[in-house]
């Protein structure tokens, strides 16, 4: 059984290169079973699915392949396009931020795929930038100790700080008492920087959900904010850019395209 919880973490970045440039701060994240946001809907005080309410989880936010099907029907389709076909009473365990007060910001969510049975399928990885555009990367390695891992290439505009060209790294392990995330940046081989997440599991309740209004405020505002802070932060430190017209053709597969991809160059 898909237990539905809550992560408290802590979020760190540093920037290896061309400066070195760190800071951390702490938020939490819904982890929850894809078959049951509705009971969760009627079940919890202060969530909703699809609807307003101090914390939503809304299906626009996640994997659109053109079809209104939700996001469990979504990712099963995006996995089959890929060659990963998943039986239909396949578990999916979602990790994500949530709506706050209707108001959301995903940099990136994960999803967990297992057989009925528990036996794991495979990751993935949603990622969001502050475009609106959206990929997935599929993580299908996992070793002995249950560490997903994959390398890719990002194909995506994340930062104006990073190539579209360069390389994430993920590894990341399947969420039990304690969840861990580290997604690096490799640009020509060389890691320039480095991206955690270290989540501790608490009870999904409504009073916690309560609670967590006050102890992080605004939740979904301060990550989009801090972006932006240390994005500007870059910007001072003269840390090279790329503008997001100047790598179209390093920008693949994106959901949601800007229109800065769908239309012609000038």
């Amino acid at each position: 059984m898909v237990m539905n919880s809550l992560y408290e973490c802590k979020v760190m970045h540093c920037r290896l290169k061309p400066k070195r440039h760190a800071f951390n701060y702490r938020v939490f994240m819904f982890c929850v079973n894809l078959d049951e946001l509705s009971s969760l809907d009627k079940k919890l005080i202060g969530f909703s699915h699809n609807r307003f309410n101090l914390f939503s989880i809304n299906d626009v936010d996640h994997i659109d392949v053109g079809e209104a099907g939700g996001i469990r029907a979504n990712l099963i389709a995006w996995l089959a396009q890929q060659g990963v076909e998943c039986p239909p009473d396949s578990k999916i365990k979602l990790v994500t931020f949530p709506r706050v007060l209707g108001y959301g910001f995903n940099p990136v969510s994960f999803y967990y795929v297992n057989h009925h049975s528990g036996e794991p399928i495979i990751a993935v990885a949603e990622v969001v930038n502050t475009f609106r555009e959206m990929k997935l990367y599929m993580i299908q390695n996992q070793n002995s100790t249950g560490i997903w891992s994959s390398r890719v290439t990002k194909n995506f505009y994340v930062s104006p700080f990073s190539d579209p060209g360069a390389e994430f790294d993920f590894k990341l392990n399947h969420p039990a008492e304690k969840w861990c995330v580290n997604i690096d940046n490799y640009d020509g081989g060389e890691r320039t920087l480095i991206s955690s997440v270290h989540g501790e599991k608490r009870g999904l309740t409504s009073a916690r959900l309560f609670w967590y209004m006050f102890k992080y405020p605004l939740l979904s505002l301060k990550i989009i904010s801090l972006i932006h802070w240390h994005a500007l932060v870059l910007w001072i430190f003269r840390v090279p850019f790329v503008r997001k017209t100047e790598r179209r053709e390093a920008q693949i597969d994106v959901m949601r395209p800007h229109s800065s991809l769908t239309k012609n160059s000038q």
